[in-house]
């Protein structure tokens, strides 16, 4: 009977083929040397020139909107305008007569016409209710 290049039964070797393991490891590091290189070369020759033509190009102005160079600062201003708005008196059509009152004022003006109306709404339905009754 021959015997079977697998064994069945038994161990492994102990002993590391040193010679494959070195061939396998000179290989790979080849390999590894040989890509560096061409890499190495194509940036070189085609990605470096081509960054330095694109930063010496002018910039064009990209459309609008355009980020903001400082929000903190814009939105500061902006409140500022919109406190003044509501802050201040100022003619919105001084052709027609209108005006621009501040915010308080207008509540304040708002408060006193629905307190008149609610004051004389009282009047009006004891008036009514009244009347049927005689």
């Amino acid at each position: 009977m021959a015997e079977s290049p697998l064994r069945p039964f038994g161990h492994e070797p102990t002993a590391i083929a040193a010679g494959r393991v070195l061939w396998v490891g000179g290989i790979v590091a080849a390999l590894v040397l040989i890509i560096v290189a061409v890499l190495y070369q194509v940036v070189q020759r085609d990605m470096i020139p081509q960054v330095a033509r694109l930063t010496e190009a002018a910039a064009a102005i990209p459309p609008e909107p355009r980020l903001q160079a400082h929000p903190h600062r814009d939105l500061v201003a902006l409140l500022q305008q919109q406190e003044a708005l509501l802050t201040s008196y100022a003619w919105s059509d001084s052709t027609h007569g209108t005006a621009r009152i501040p915010i308080e004022r207008a509540m304040a003006i708002y408060v006193q016409e629905e307190r008149a109306k609610q004051a004389a709404a009282p009047s009006t339905s004891s008036a009514m209710t009244q009347e049927p009754r005689q």
